[in-house]
C-alpha cells in the first residue's frame, strides 16, 4: 500500500497496532468535533498518552495530514476488527451536534476516497445503512465499504451532518471512479432463480437486496422477468 498524493503533512503517531490483519475493505469517516487545523489533528495523536490515531486527517485548512500509513491499523473505530479492515480518517468539524463538516472538507473528503479506491483498484464505494446488513456484506474486489463509529461504541461520530451524506458520499466516489458509466448493476430474475441464490451469485446478502429493491415486499416471492438491483 502506498500513501495518498493528497497528504501535506506527515505527523506519524505511535498508536498503532503495526500491519493490518485483514485486507482494506473499508473507510471509515470521523469527525474530529473540534474545528482545527491538519497540524493539530496530527498533533493530538502524537503523545502515547492519547491511545488513539487515524490514517489521514483532513482539517478546517482543507490540508490532508498523515498519521498512520495505510498499511497499518490505526486505533480509531472502537473496534479493533474495524480498523483492522479500515482507513479512518478524522475529518475536521463543529462541535456541537449535527457536527457540520468545515467548508471544503466534504469535497476534499471525498477527493481522498476516490484517491484511496483508485490506489488500491476499487472501482465502487458502498454505504448501507443498516448496521447488521452492512457489516454482514461480503464486499467484492473492486469495492470498498463505508462505516462508522457510532455502530462500534456509543458515539455520534461522525455525526448527523454526514450520516445524511453517507449515500451521497458512494455515489459522489463511484461516479468519479467510473466517469460517464452507469454504476448499478441488474440481474433479470429467469425460471429457477432465488433470491437467496441472485445473492449468492453476486456475492451478497438477501438482506441487501431488499434494501437495494424496496418493491420486493416478500424475498421468497420474486417473478421471471424482474430486474433486480445487486450493486
Amino acid at each position: 500500500m502506498s500513501e495518498s498524493k493528497l497528504v501535506d503533512i506527515t505527523m506519524l503517531s505511535p498508536n498503532n497496532s503495526g500491519k493490518r490483519k485483514y485486507p482494506l475493505t473499508r473507510i471509515t469517516p470521523h469527525c474530529t468535533a473540534c474545528n482545527i487545523s491538519a497540524f493539530r489533528i496530527g498533533e493530538i495523536f502524537q503523545p502515547k498518552s492519547r491511545n488513539a490515531s487515524c490514517n489521514y486527517g483532513i482539517g478546517n485548512d482543507c490540508r490532508v495530514v498523515l498519521v498512520v500509513p495505510e498499511s497499518m491499523r490505526s486505533w480509531c473505530s472502537s473496534s479493533a476488527d474495524n480498523d483492522n479492515r479500515a482507513i479512518t480518517i478524522e475529518c475536521a468539524s463543529l462541535a456541537k451536534h449535527p457536527y457540520d463538516l468545515m467548508p471544503g472538507v466534504y469535497n476534499k473528503l471525498v477527493e481522498l476516497c476516490v484517491d484511496i479506491c483508485q490506489r488500491n483498484g476499487k472501482k465502487r464505494l458502498v454505504w448501507i445503512a443498516d448496521k447488521k446488513t452492512a457489516l454482514k456484506y461480503k464486499v467484492a474486489d473492486d469495492e470498498l465499504l463505508l462505516t462508522v463509529h457510532r455502530w462500534f461504541a456509543a458515539k455520534a461520530c461522525p455525526g448527523e451532518w454526514l450520516m445524511v451524506r453517507m449515500k451521497n458520499l458512494a455515489n459522489e466516489v463511484t461516479q468519479k471512479l467510473n466517469p460517464g458509466k452507469d454504476t448499478k448493476q441488474y440481474h433479470i430474475v429467469v425460471k429457477g432463480d432465488r433470491l437467496s441464490k441472485i445473492a449468492k451469485t453476486y456475492g451478497t446478502t438477501v438482506d441487501m437486496l431488499l434494501v437495494l429493491n424496496p418493491f420486493i415486499k416478500d424475498p421468497n416471492k420474486i417473478q421471471i422477468g424482474w430486474e433486480v438491483r445487486v450493486r
